[in-house]
């Protein structure tokens, strides 16, 4: 993790205690000098003049990258091929690595036979010729039917023609036979030629009765058959009335299903073909890489782990450990297959106490120092403070994020780095050295120095106190000379 153990600069009260002791000793061996030297010795002075005083917190942090990222494979799997090695810049979309991904394809190759097989019948389902078939039934059964009561018709017509036949023949017969009977009852000779022809009609009579009753038998019988062949022709239709309406009915909830089933095996396919592409791992960003931890050959677990971010950035907040069931051990990436750390402008993330974190705020100017880098100092700007605590150390730091003003090619991640931010600054106040004032009874007092080399303490209100100079709210005038540690100014 980052550095826990603070280093707070406070230049309040503390710098102001320290200044006062020092300025107290310096004003106490120069007044012995005074008494024991002669009136001509020089004496250190400096002018109450105005100034900027700055205060500030101090803490040491660490540099991290714009961006860092955790890459692994989210089902692991045996490390098939590495593309790339510490260090390495890469660009966005190239492939680093891969796992082992045979049964991955075959569980492609497997969803796409599943989804032909699917289109195919959805296939047979949209161009089936069930429903025109149907259609097809129906009206053949509707051909029929008219046809059976055609022919009905026709049969009860020519039964009519024949019983009304029949019915000529019957009167005809009837005609003779009265006939026959009325020249019989006129002859008065030699009537034996008429008796015959009585008894002739008679027969005829009785003839043309039985084709009379035969011709309406006749006619019954086919209203009969022309009943029953209608019926069984109705039958028919409503037969393939149903069938057509059952498969008209049943034909777009079908093909809806199977559409349903097709897009159920599309959703497959793309599952199978998105966890193959799983099996490479390509960089998210351009960057560098920071961290491998594995070789080819061996066996990955899937990766659960996050990246913990600074606040306000995409940069990460330094320092991962493996926590194994035999020890802790720190090591590049944690529990990570591979790191990857942005190319943009390098920030500082630094924890800073909960007393001294209360006061910063975005915005506000920030010294840098580098233990690396003796030679290096920078500045740079409060880009975000966290808004909740992390416990560090047995106390709760806030990590705050420094925007870095400059750049420096030695300059790496992970450096260590001092950051003093000035919480107060006060522009053109009146104000003394800290080595001027001493405390005397509880309040602040400076000795004044005046062209005569004469000496009197005087006692000022004090306000902002700063690294270097105290700011005098009263008591003192500009321009007035006030005795100071030897070497200051």
């Amino acid at each position: 993790m980052i550095p826990s153990a603070t280093t707070r600069a406070r230049t309040g009260s503390r710098t102001a205690l320290v200044g006062l002791a020092i300025a107290a000793m310096a004003t106490g061996t120069l007044t012995l000098n005074a008494c024991s030297a002669p009136s001509t010795t020089a004496v250190a002075t400096a002018s109450v003049e105005r100034a900027t005083i700055t205060t500030g917190v101090a803490a040491a942090g660490t540099i991290a990258a714009s961006a860092s990222r955790n890459l692994g494979f989210p089902t692991g799997g045996q490390l098939s091929s590495l593309e790339v090695q510490v260090g390495d810049h890469v660009d966005a979309g190239q492939v680093l690595a891969r796992v082992d991904d045979f049964l991955l394809h075959q569980l492609v190759i497997q969803q796409q036979a599943n989804l032909a097989q699917q289109k195919a019948v959805l296939g047979r389902l949209t161009h089936s010729p069930v429903l025109s078939g149907a259609r097809n039934t129906l009206s053949q059964a509707e051909a029929i039917l008219g046809a059976t009561r055609s022919q009905a018709a026709a049969a009860g017509s020519a039964d009519d023609v024949a019983i009304t036949r029949a019915k000529a023949g019957l009167s005809a017969a009837q005609a003779a036979e009265d006939a026959a009977e009325a020249a019989l009852a006129a002859c008065t000779a030699d009537c034996s030629s008429l008796a015959a022809a009585v008894a002739g009609a008679k027969a005829g009579v009785v003839s043309a009765t039985t084709a009379v009753a035969t011709a309406e038998q006749k006619q019954n019988v086919d209203e009969a058959a022309g009943r029953l062949t209608i019926s069984s022709a109705q039958q028919g239709v409503v037969t393939a009335q149903n069938n057509e309406s059952s498969v008209a009915s049943d034909r777009p909830y079908n093909i809806a299903q199977q559409r349903a089933a097709v897009t159920s095996a599309q959703s497959l396919v793309d599952v199978a073909r998105h966890n193959l592409s799983l099996a490479t791992l390509k960089a998210p960003f351009e960057g560098t890489v920071t961290a491998i931890n594995g070789s080819v050959g061996e066996y990955l677990t899937a990766s659960t782990g996050t990246t913990a971010e600074a606040p306000g950035t995409d940069a990460a907040v330094p320092g991962t450990t493996l926590n194994t069931a035999a020890s802790t051990i720190t090591r590049p990436g944690g529990t990570q297959f591979m790191v990857l750390s942005g190319t943009g402008p390098m920030a500082a993330i630094v924890p800073f106490q909960e007393m001294d974190a209360a006061g910063i705020v975005t915005g506000q100017g920030v010294a840098l120092s580098f233990d690396a880098l003796s030679d290096l100092t920078t500045t740079g700007t409060v880009k975000s403070v966290a808004p909740s605590g992390t416990a560090l150390t047995g106390t709760m730091s806030y990590y705050v994020t420094i925007a870095l003003d400059g750049t420096d090619p030695r300059l790496k991640e992970g450096m260590s780095v001092h950051a003093t931010i000035g919480t107060q600054v006060l522009k053109d106040v009146l104000s003394v050295p800290n080595s001027a004032v001493h405390a005397q009874d509880g309040h602040s007092v400076v000795t004044l120095v005046d062209d005569s080399g004469q000496q009197r303490t005087v006692t000022f209100e004090a306000g902002l106190v700063g690294p270097d100079r105290t700011q005098a709210l009263s008591g003192l005038t500009e321009g007035e000379r006030v005795l100071v540690m030897a070497g200051s100014k």
